[in-house]
């Protein structure tokens, strides 16, 4: 049976980053990931690093058009009708969530975090060679209407509070920066200081090399459970078991599974995104604009123009409804009207997901030793690197770089 000083349980983004966090700390770490390592949901992404993205999902405006998002077909949002019993308790804790002050609190525990994450990026990128990945860029969330653009510039000066600049433009000088825009918009509003991510997928294998290279062991096998092992933890992994003194639980949306294991209950559900991959889109914006009304990106890539957006539940082990996909493309036709699809790809993904739009991040109670970092849901990509940092600060039982007590898995 194998040691190690950590064993990180999931090979996704986050992970991944976590796993060379601690070896550059100098830990002998061994990582458990069924598929590829770095190739998990954060690879489907839109690829858009919105480190100004300090706003839970939950919110007064978003619980009053609840009923009528989830049941229309055509919306950002769906449950599976099948699904939707299943979704009882994690939508009143999601209700409790959209609470003003319940908001006021996410806003305060995600901008600290997220303020830090863009030079952690920058940082780990630059030690594993992967920085041609990331371009920093203005972004613009394109609003269709005046109502959506008056409504959007109101958050400036909370985003300014907090430390992320942004800015409203008009029109002319949206259709200016990206003539490829449809004359029918309002404008948009700018946020300066975020990144593209050009090609997730290969970011991803790029940081997975660059552990590998180091000396980090991976191993291709389904973790089962975490149970006692001496004084330290055995990870069970089917033929394969792996014991350490220290695990991380990185395994996104399938997390919630080994933690009943060990007794805990959360309310993690799969808030499933989908992406139509569009080889020649015949329009070149060039940076990533994301829609506001449709809530969904158009990112440009390596390989061509990503469409990226929506939120679907219905389950971790629900075959993909790639119509949410295809969907994309329509509604991408009325802001980008010389776009063409084919050929297409289409993909689906499970991003894990916590009713306060906040992640889990922090020990275990009842288990020292064990620290979880999962539920970032669309930040994952974003929130990765400090991520990191944070998990292996409390590992080394060092002071993390900000205050971790909002995303305590004891808060459900």
């Amino acid at each position: 049976m194998p040691n190690a000083d950590v064993v990180v349980v999931g090979g996704g983004i986050v992970g991944t980053c976590t796993a060379i966090e601690l070896q550059r700390r100098g830990r002998a770490v061994t990582v458990v990931e069924r598929d590829e390592m770095g190739a998990g949901t954060a690879a489907g992404s839109a690829g858009y690093l919105a480190y100004d993205d300090i706003f839970p999902i939950p919110s007064p405006a978003v619980a009053a058009g609840l009923a009528r998002m989830l049941f229309d077909k055509r919306g950002p949002l769906v449950v599976a009708p099948t699904y939707l019993p299943h979704l009882a308790g994690w939508g009143l804790r999601f209700l409790l969530a959209a609470r003003p002050e319940a908001v006021r609190r996410a806003i305060a525990a995600l901008a600290p975090l997220n303020r830090l994450a863009a030079h952690a990026h920058d940082d780990l990128a630059a030690r594993a060679g992967a920085s041609r990945y990331l371009v920093r860029e203005s972004v613009f969330h394109v609003c269709a209407s005046a109502k959506t653009l008056e409504m959007t510039a109101k958050l400036i000066p909370v985003l300014a509070s907090e430390g992320f600049r942004a800015e409203a433009i008009d029109r002319d000088a949206l259709l200016a920066a990206e003539p490829i825009v449809s004359r029918d918009v309002a404008g948009a509003v700018v946020f300066p200081d975020s990144h593209r991510c050009t090609n997730p997928g290969a970011y991803g294998a790029a940081l997975a090399q660059h552990f590998r290279a180091n000396g980090g062991v991976v191993l291709h096998a389904r973790a089962d459970a975490v149970e006692p092992f001496g004084n330290g933890w055995i990870v069970r992994a089917g033929a394969d078991d792996v014991r350490a003194p220290r695990v991380v639980i990185a395994a996104g949306a399938w997390s919630g599974r080994l933690l009943r294991g060990l007794g805990y209950s959360v309310p993690l559900e799969s808030a499933r995104g989908y992406h139509l991959m569009l080889a020649q889109p015949g329009v070149a914006p060039t940076r990533t604009l994301l829609f506001e009304e449709d809530h969904f990106c158009a990112t440009p890539m390596e390989d061509g123009l990503r469409l990226a957006g929506t939120v679907e539940f219905a389950g971790l082990d629900a075959p993909p409804n790639f119509y949410r996909s295809d969907l994309l493309y329509e509604i991408a036709r009325k802001y980008l009207p010389q776009l063409r699809r084919d050929p297409a790809t289409r993909w689906m993904g499970n991003r894990p997901s916590l009713p306060d739009s906040l992640p889990a991040i922090g020990e275990l109670p009842r288990h020292p030793g064990i620290v979880v970092a999962f539920g970032h849901e669309r930040r994952g990509l974003m929130q990765s690197a400090i991520t990191a940092r944070c998990v292996a600060d409390l590992l080394e039982h060092e002071a993390p770089p900000v205050d971790l007590t909002a995303f305590r898995i004891g808060r459900f």
